[in-house]
């Protein structure tokens, strides 16, 4: 029994190590965890003052969009700012999960043209999906039934949005700007303690296409350069691909964030 009893022993003291590290894990998950909650609330505030003042400006800028299918139009001017939040609830508290701001670029120009074959209807139909552009198809079949030709008639806006998400557990910062630049994305990684009020400062200068220090801010920016990818490519990334690029958790959910939510519900509660 003496054997037994030193093996019960030992057993009983990896338990008691185990419970240690996981406690220790969770304290400082939480601890991360508020920090970002803080952060975003200061950011909350700079990027409702930063919309407001942009709506009543109205920056006379001009953007230029590759439309495939139709060619370049470069009068592109950019309005209706605005900023929502979403929100996760933890407990009976309400936490906020990203920030996203958002605006159109807009032009007077009629975008219409034909694509006259199977293959190019679909290609076009992909194209507009990737990057997030409203249209409308009309399709003409021949006796057969078969579609051979195809009128888009595309929107003349053009959804442009700067996301913020957070990976809570490692206390970082992503943001990923979508269609601003052409039909591409900006990514940018950050701690949390690396947005401050010069940061936001950069990031409305870089929207307003003003010359900025955006990609030198951040230990991540000066390990690597911004990863800026066209839009379409994106989309057709495999699952983890933008992971293996840039140093931050993606929108998407891999398992740890219901493990997460799971470890901050004992705190909330």
């Amino acid at each position: 029994m003496a054997f037994l009893d030193e093996l019960k022993k030992q057993a009983e003291l990896k338990r008691q190590q185990e419970q240690t590290q996981t406690q220790s894990k969770l304290v400082a998950v939480s601890q991360n965890f508020l920090a970002v909650q803080t952060k975003y609330k200061e950011m909350q505030r700079y990027l409702e003052e930063l919309v407001n003042q942009l709506n009543v400006l109205n920056p006379d800028l001009r953007r230029s969009y590759y439309i495939d299918g139709f060619g370049l139009i470069d009068d592109f001017r950019p309005r209706d700012y605005a900023l929502s939040i979403d929100s996760i609830r933890i407990g009976q508290k309400d936490f906020i999960n990203t920030l996203l701001l958002r605006f159109k670029c807009v032009t007077d120009k009629q975008i219409k043209f034909e694509r006259d074959t199977p293959q190019q209807i679909d290609n076009q139909k992909d194209y507009f999906w990737q990057n997030n552009l409203k249209y409308q198809c009309t399709e003409f079949r021949n006796e057969r039934g078969l579609v051979t030709r195809a009128v888009f008639t595309v929107a003349s806006e053009i959804p442009v949005t700067a996301r913020f998400s957070a990976d809570f557990e490692n206390a970082r910062i992503t943001l990923q700007v979508r269609n601003l630049n052409g039909f591409t994305i900006n990514e940018f990684v950050y701690e949390v303690n690396e947005v401050t009020q010069e940061l936001l400062d950069e990031f409305a200068k870089f929207i307003l296409d003003k010359p900025n220090r955006l990609r030198e801010i951040g230990v991540h920016q000066q390990a690597r350069r911004t990863l800026v990818r066209p839009a379409a490519q994106a989309a057709k990334d495999p699952p983890g691909a933008a992971a293996q690029e840039k140093d931050a958790n993606d929108d998407g959910d891999d398992g740890r964030g219901k493990g997460l939510l799971s470890k901050l519900k004992s705190l909330f509660s």
